[in-house]
């Protein structure tokens, strides 16, 4: 097996890792939250959400490559925001 794909194997496992142990600690966090209100857990709850968001994304990127289908070039929506208007 060629670098790139042992590479890309050992990735995507990485991810899935990632995406279970995410799940996991979201699972914990919001139930720490409901029984004792702690503003923590539910900062905890943000942080481990916005994280199994991303991994997810990335799992949607393997499986479109192992279907044959390409990244795309122009991932500009990927990153739009608004312009910051300056009061200067």
């Amino acid at each position: 097996m060629s670098y790139e794909k042992e590479f890309m194997k050992e990735f995507e496992a990485w991810i899935k890792t990632q995406v279970m142990i995410n799940e996991m600690a979201l699972t914990e966090s919001k139930k720490v939250y409901e029984e004792d209100q702690d503003e923590r857990a539910k900062e905890a709850m943000i942080r481990y959400e916005s994280r199994l968001d991303a991994y997810q994304f990335l799992q949607g990127k393997f499986a479109n490559y192992h279907e044959g289908k390409g990244f795309p070039r122009s991932a500009r929506w990927l990153v739009w925001r608004e312009p910051i208007k300056s009061s200067l």
